[in-house]
């Protein structure tokens, strides 16, 4: 079913169910469905005024408080290749760029449409002593 606006919808295809049943005297189920609609658009409601709780929400990072970062064969680098040591991260955002090929991997898995996506690392790996 098509919606007034051109595009399909569910609270369409619910009002094309809810005069059928009307039409065919079945006026418990007519009511139900209505009942059901109503609660969905108020659910709807309030979850598009939901905020986070101030606790929870956060500014993006200044350029003085983020770093950027690559792994290089030598350890991690900026992305105009100077070495970071421990304290040019320390208190910082660390953002990890990934490698083209690391990119191109997460965003196959993505599409993939899985439950979930974690990006682990190996419990073998020793930190480098910088």
């Amino acid at each position: 079913m098509t919606a007034r606006g051109g595009r399909s919808g569910g609270f369409e295809e619910m009002e094309g169910l809810i005069y059928r049943l009307f039409a065919e005297k079945q006026f418990a189920l007519a009511l139900l469905a209505l009942v059901m609609v109503a609660q969905l658009l108020s659910a709807q409601f309030l979850l598009l005024r939901l905020k986070p709780p101030a606790s929870q929400s956060s500014a993006a990072p200044t350029s003085q408080q983020r770093l950027d970062v690559r792994c290089a064969e030598g350890g991690a680098r900026t992305l105009s290749g100077d070495p970071v040591g421990r304290e040019g991260a320390r208190g910082k955002v660390v953002v990890l760029h990934l490698a083209a090929s690391e990119e191109a991997c997460l965003a196959d898995m993505t599409a993939a449409g899985a439950a979930e996506l974690v990006v682990g690392m190996s419990a073998d790996v020793q930190p480098s002593a910088h």
